[in-house]
């Protein structure tokens, strides 16, 4: 029996267990709000997250439940005593005897310190899992699925209460896979205050812009209108041969949609249809995906290069300061720039100077980073002329909130900091992404230092070799500094006052980006990620040769799972689980490679490494190792995201034969071009005709009318899947 039929007909195990987690849970009341211990709640989700599958449920290895409080604290915790409790014992060893064991990833020491913290409170009882969505339809097709049918149906209905006039502008998140997988109220609060934050950090608009719940009283689905946040805004324009032939009407929004690896074109869906008819297409959306995760978004598109998209960031430090109405030259000759210097702070690995400016929306911050303390690298030698390897920006929002841009010594827009200038502590790799890395270190706005180039220049004597004086006016003291900095900081977090409605107690992008992007999966989580209520069964299908061939057999033990292996096979996993047709986002700029087991293919240019210097010539092979022909599609990118289609349309490479491009010469190679990408596309069916979409401050795309939908016959269809399609990237780099 095909496993569509296992999960929607109640019949088999996996069914009939569905069936029976979605009829209790969907009798669940929602239970008043009760204050709850914020270490309990934080303790509860990392127990979830890191040790429910082996010490959970029907597994109580150890004889240990972690989610059971009054257990935990009869056989493994000693409330006010962590050293004396085996909990704390075990996931701090340096031994074998260490959980999480070993082939699975460790806790961190802050994670590790929050279970101390929480012992040494009096191991507070753990918040209750809030209930739930209370789904009154049972007729709904997909009804076994807990969660993703009442999303479907809740954003139908809010759409039909829409004008007709206003349907278009609307989009939609969903935290609603969160609660299946299970979640504390807490959990769900800070889901809500990281997705607010997050759109509000991406947006010019002065008015903050809070996510309308639209399921009330669950509230785990949420409507935005583009207009509040400018996101309606159509940056592109089309170009086909090398020419402009016209604007695209690619908005921000869709650029988050060509990325979004979660969607799914449910075939069998009344709902997903009326969807499609009333909205998706009328709408005009990208590709027909009615709702994201707000943890995918959140976590996502507050990185590059999809942040400086949505801002509209410029290339280079002088265009922002032009865009922001600074003269940094003027203010420095005018003392209106505010300078100070650090040995040591909390983020670069030497010196860092700072220099304040004012700008059209409050403040402008420049950070100097440098490689090294020494020579003309140390800020003492000469703190007027400085010479950094590169910087951080940051600069007020008309929000109050902020916005940031890296840039290296030559002052051009970069991705991320090298890590050994700087670092993130809240990242896994510690290298500091423009965006969120800034979001999350600046979670009060402007960090307070303590200036170290005054104080030294105060006791330096007379001829120091540059300009004492000068440089006094420009390292002002503490106090004045001190004063600016508080101003700021207390812009900051009256604008986050605004979007929260409240006071921010926590901050909520670090717990949530890190659960996203961090934390392993496990059966449970990836159960719930797939929209079902019970993981009963699953652990069984990942056993299958079909499932365990995708990477993912660690789920069908006790293992784990990371994100970008999930993120990998979840197109494939779906069609498997005959839970719709995967929309792939073949298109998008973050995802290099795709798969399909019908296609072999080669891509690979004439060295070794892809490292070439000044003046060589670059040539790029593409061979068919496929038994049949293949349709391919050249594009290259260049380091600033300027994109080229190289190949013609319908261009073919016979089986066992090889496309050389250029077909004669080769690419003389320019230096300081940086890092470049050639991406590739294959299929046995003909591509659809490329689009190259250009914009300034935006990285260009290209587009394929993949998962265009057809509205003419009984019900829906797609016109093209790209599930055939194959998708390879090289990076090539030019020294």
């Amino acid at each position: 029996m095909p496993v569509r039929k296992l999960l929607f007909s109640g019949l088999g195990l996996v069914g009939l267990a569905l069936f029976s987690a979605w009829s209790a849970l969907s009798t669940a009341q929602a239970p008043p709000k009760a204050k709850t211990d914020p270490l309990a709640a934080q303790v509860k989700q990392l127990f979830r997250a890191r040790c429910l599958e082996c010490h959970g449920g029907a597994k109580t290895f150890g004889g240990v439940k972690v989610l059971d409080h009054a257990r935990l604290l009869r056989k493994k915790v000693v409330p006010g005593k962590a050293d004396d409790s085996p909990l704390y014992r075990l996931i701090s060893a340096t031994d074998e005897s260490v959980m999480p064991p070993s082939g699975q990833p460790r806790l961190s020491p802050d994670e590790i310190d929050l279970v101390r913290r929480w012992i040494v409170a009096g191991a507070p009882a753990f918040p209750a899992d809030a209930p739930p969505p209370v789904e009154k339809d049972k007729d709904a097709a997909f009804k076994k699925i807990a969660g993703v049918d009442y999303v479907l149906k809740k954003v139908l209905a809010h759409v039909r209460s829409l004008t007709r006039e206003d349907r278009p502008y609307v989009r939609y998140f969903s935290i609603n896979h969160v609660l299946t997988a299970g979640a504390t109220a807490a959990d769900l609060e800070l889901q809500r205050e990281a997705l607010a934050k997050a759109i509000n950090h991406l947006t010019w608009e002065k008015r903050v812009v809070r996510p309308t719940p639209i399921d009330g009283p669950t509230d785990t689905v949420f409507a935005v209108d583009l207009r509040k946040l400018a996101w309606s805004a159509r940056p592109f324009e089309r170009w086909e041969g090398g020419r402009k032939v016209g604007n695209s009407p690619v908005n921000l929004w869709d650029l988050a949609l060509l990325e979004y690896p979660y969607g799914v074109f449910y075939e069998d869906s009344d709902t997903f249809d009326h969807l499609l008819e009333e909205y998706v297409v009328p709408a005009g959306l990208v590709r027909p995906v009615p709702y994201v995760r707000a943890d995918w978004f959140i976590s996502t598109v507050t990185q590059p290069p999809l942040y400086e998209d949505f801002l509209g960031l410029p290339f280079t430090l002088s265009e922002l300061e032009a865009k922001l109405e600074v003269d940094a030259k003027k203010n420095l000759e005018d003392y209106a720039a505010k300078r100070a210097g650090m040995t040591v702070s909390g983020v670069s690995r030497n010196n860092r100077v700072v220099e304040r400016h004012p700008s059209k929306y409050g403040a402008y911050w420049k950070s100097f980073d440098f490689r090294t303390s020494k020579g003309r690298e140390n800020m003492f030698k000469d703190p007027i002329d400085l010479n950094p390897a590169g910087g951080e920006f940051i600069f007020n929002l008309p929000n109050g909130l902020q916005g940031y841009l890296v840039a290296d010594g030559k002052g051009d827009r970069v991705e991320f900091a090298p890590t050994d200038i700087v670092t993130d502590k809240f990242a896994e790799d510690k290298t500091v992404r423009n965006g969120l890395a800034c979001m999350r270190c600046h979670d009060q706005g402007m960090k307070g230092f303590a200036d170290s180039v005054r104080p030294a220049l105060e006791k330096l004597p007379g001829s120091p070799g540059f300009d004492k004086r000068q440089a006094l006016r420009l390292y002002v003291p503490q106090k004045e500094m001190d004063a600016l900095l508080k101003e700021d900081q207390e812009r900051f977090l009256a604008g986050m006052k605004r979007v929260l409605g409240k006071g921010q107690k926590r901050e909520p992008l670090i717990p949530v980006t890190r659960r996203y992007l961090d934390d392993p999966l496990h059966l449970t989580t990836a159960a719930g990620e797939l929209g079902l209520a019970d993981a009963t069964g699953l652990s069984g299908l990942f056993r299958l040769p079909r499932f365990a061939a995708l990477g993912l057999l660690p789920l069908a033990g006790q293992g784990v799972v990371r994100r970008d292996a999930w993120e990998d096979y979840h197109d494939q996993l779906m069609r498997l689980l005959g839970l719709g047709v995967p929309v792939v986002p073949i298109d998008g700029v973050l995802r290099r490679d795709f798969a399909s087991g019908a296609v072999e293919v080669e891509l690979k240019t004439n060295k070794r490494g892809n490292v070439f210097e000044p003046g060589e010539e670059a040539v790029v092979f593409v061979t068919n190792k496929s038994a049949r022909a293949l349709y391919i599609e050249l594009v290259g990118s260049s380091a600033r995201g300027r994109k080229v289609v190289l190949t013609e349309a319908g261009t073919v490479v016979r089986a066992g034969q090889t496309y050389r491009y250029p077909e004669r010469g080769g690419i003389k190679v320019r230096g300081g071009l940086g890092k470049e990408q050639i991406a590739l596309l294959a299929s046995q069916e003909a591509l659809p005709r490329p689009v190259l979409l250009r914009g300034k401050s935006v990285t260009d795309r290209v587009m394929h009318p993949f998962y265009a939908v057809d509205l003419k016959g009984k019900r829906p269809a797609l016109r093209n899947d790209a599930a055939a399609v194959v998708k390879k990237t090289i990076e090539i780099e030019t020294r």
